[in-house]
């Protein structure tokens, strides 16, 4: 016997009893719910949404959480570009100080 048929005979073997355990697991999860449970929350979603104003409906569009988390990344971008603007302009006049001690050095 080969070694990778043993090795693919034991994956096919781990894999059909995962498989056969998440069967059983669903299984007994479904005989557990109410036969009109997908039913049910489906009404309390739509009843949650009908509650909802139409202003909370407005602000939590998936558009407008899509134009949300832009204008927050387009902000924290900006943030961090300023920020790095400031720590290179720090840098090069660390930089010119050494260049300018390097310079007074050099005709000895």
């Amino acid at each position: 016997m080969k070694p990778e048929n043993a090795q693919t005979r034991l994956f096919a073997h781990s894999t059909r009893a995962e498989a056969r355990a998440w069967a059983q697991l669903q299984a007994g999860a479904a005989a557990r719910l109410p036969g009109d449970f997908a039913a049910r929350v489906l009404r309390a979603h739509r009843r949650a949404q009908a509650r909802r104003s139409s202003a909370a409906r407005l602000l939590l569009h998936p558009f407008a959480l899509s134009a949300y988390t832009a204008a927050a990344c387009l902000f924290v971008v900006a943030l961090l570009t300023q920020s790095n603007r400031e720590i290179n302009q720090r840098r090069l006049a660390e930089w010119q100080i050494i260049e300018q001690q390097a310079a007074s050095l050099e005709p000895l």
